[in-house]
């Protein structure tokens, strides 16, 4: 009888099939070949009821001839019969969500999310196209370390690129409390707040990363004479993110840290450079800079120099140190600067600017710095 269909082909309706007689693929092939439309589809359905994917194919047949109650039945079902299959449960988020049923989605989409990567920037998509509000989403659609914070980190990721600040602010305050942050994540948030001018909230959140007893400027205690910098000797490995330092060497020369930092030009570049840098968050009054620092045989009119100034509005603070050439004896140097209110945030930059000349330009020499400071002060 098999090998009979299959030289005979009978549709889905003809007797044989409507007796049981058709296999599987051979009833499959017949609705290929002939297309879907309802009666196909119902015939599928009866032909192999365990399979969700035939029966999410028949919600969307319903749903495509307006029978939407019926399709959401179907669709239903399909979710019974795969809770565990990524692709089962997906169409049964864009079933849901396309037909003005996104709460039905939010579980569906913690299951999808915590079995696999593969639908991550749809479904968060769909969260923006429903416009649901973040705190809703935390800890229901968005799985709380069911995949040890996978989700969770690629959805701050997703914020980060599209949510607000306060977006942002919640997922990281709700990962920080069920342990899904990690140190990459930290970095990014603060770079990503920095980036959009939101000083404050990111050395805030930089201090709720580090904790307690390593807080930052103002908000690690409002001590006014708090210090704005951090690893100001450079002790420790720089952290990332913007409260540290950004250690680029200059071209071919070279960076160290012992006992300070240490800068050494090669004399093989007549460079422009301004890598070594960090940020400060601060109030409007008066603050000195200070460095401990001593130089050794730099050459060039054009010496490194410390820069301060303001990244969200240059003209508003702009204050430059001498230029370090030639020897100089370890000795302390200071800058007096005042910050206007329209100033929330400063950098702090070590530079050198090309020199002029035609010959005796290329820079070479060491500038060692043993500490650095910038404190609120009286100017």
């Amino acid at each position: 009888m098999s090998l009979v269909i299959d030289r005979v082909m009978p549709t889905v309706a003809s007797a044989p099939c409507r007796l049981g007689l058709c296999r599987f693929d051979q009833v499959f092939a017949s609705i290929d070949a002939e297309g879907m439309n309802p009666a196909n589809l119902s015939a599928l359905v009866n032909e192999d009821p365990g399979n969700p994917m035939v029966w999410c194919a028949w919600g969307d047949e319903l749903a495509l001839h307006g029978d939407v109650a019926k399709a959401g039945n179907a669709y239903d079902h399909a979710m019974t019969l795969g809770p565990n299959m990524p692709a089962v449960l997906m169409r049964g988020v864009n079933f849901y969500m396309g037909h003005g049923q996104p709460r039905k989605a939010i579980p569906l989409s913690a299951r999808v999310l915590s079995l696999t990567d593969a639908f991550d920037q749809i479904i968060f998509s769909y969260f923006g196209a429903a416009r649901i509000p973040t705190p809703e989403l935390l800890g229901t659609a968005v799985p709380a370390g069911a995949d040890k914070g996978r989700a969770a980190r690629s959805w701050l990721d997703w914020e980060r690129a599209n949510g607000s600040d306060q977006d942002l602010i919640d997922t990281w305050r709700w990962m920080k409390r069920n342990r899904l942050l990690d140190h990459d994540s930290a970095v990014n948030t603060v770079w990503t707040l920095w980036s959009r001018k939101s000083f404050r909230s990111a050395r805030d959140l930089w201090n709720d990363w580090l904790g307690p007893n390593n807080r930052l400027g103002p908000n690690g205690g409002d001590d006014p004479a708090s210090e704005e910098l951090a690893n100001r000797e450079f002790q420790t490995e720089p952290a990332g993110g913007p409260f540290d330092w950004t250690l680029e060497a200059p071209g071919s020369g070279a960076v160290s840290r012992k006992d300070g930092l240490d800068v050494r030009f090669s004399g093989k570049e007549n460079l422009a450079f301004s890598g070594i840098r960090q940020s400060a968050v601060v109030r409007p009054g008066h603050y000195r800079f200070t460095a401990d620092m001593e130089t050794a045989g730099i050459t060039t009119d054009q010496g490194p120099f410390f820069h301060i100034f303001d990244p969200a509005n240059p003209a508003g603070v702009h204050v430059e140190s001498r230029l370090f050439t030639g020897t100089m004896p370890r000795s302390r140097i200071s800058l007096d600067l005042s910050v206007p209110a329209s100033t929330q945030a400063l950098i702090v930059q070590l530079e050198r600017r090309p020199s002029g000349r035609l010959y005796d330009n290329k820079i070479e020499g060491n500038l060692h710095v043993y500490d650095v400071s910038l404190r609120p002060g009286v100017q």
